[in-house]
């Protein structure tokens, strides 16, 4: 009997792990990230503390999945990842949020402070291979960061972010964007 308890603790953990994480970089997936931000969301509304939100898109990943192949573009996903993880403060919090797009909760972060963590990690990526098999491919990423207004919801907050990578995207790439207060 103890040993089935113990199959099944196991067992339900490794449910918990598959229905929380990405499973090829390891991050927390959309759906468990989603939840975060909800409970970052009532945090805020408790303290007044500030937090922000960055899309973060890898720059044309197509082309590298293109030309060097998915296994490629899957080593350059997993080492943007844990090159991201050396940058990020213990307190941020990183997703995959889809195919090649991470989104980054900066919590008790002002939009300023969350910039220079884009830009340390902007920095940090610049000349570091990211892929074994092809070490000289260089990797860049814009980003659209919004930070949270008490009048807006979520869901608006995610929507500014979006409209800021697209202008990040379409200002010419490897850049973050500041999404205005509307």
């Amino acid at each position: 009997l103890l040993k089935q308890r113990r199959e099944l603790h196991e067992a339900l953990a490794r449910v918990q792990e598959l229905a929380t994480r990405d499973s090829l970089t390891g991050l927390i997936n959309r759906r468990h990230m989603q939840e975060l931000l909800d409970q970052e969301l009532k945090r805020q509304e408790r303290s007044g503390a500030a937090f922000c939100v960055a899309i973060v898109d890898l720059d044309f990943f197509k082309r590298i999945n293109d030309t060097h192949g998915h296994h490629v573009g899957d080593e350059v996903l997993c080492g943007f990842v844990r090159e991201s993880i050396e940058v990020l403060r213990n307190a941020d919090m990183m997703a995959r949020w889809g195919g090649e797009e991470f989104l980054i909760l900066f919590p008790e972060t002002r939009a300023e402070q969350a910039l220079n963590g884009l830009m340390r990690l902007r920095e940090h990526l610049a000349g570091k291979a990211l892929s074994e098999a092809v070490p000289d491919l260089v990797v860049t990423f814009s980003a659209g960061l919004a930070e949270h207004v008490n009048s807006h919801t979520l869901r608006q907050t995610l929507e500014r972010s979006d409209r800021a990578l697209y202008a990040a995207k379409a200002s010419g790439r490897n850049r973050s964007v500041l999404a205005p207060v509307s």
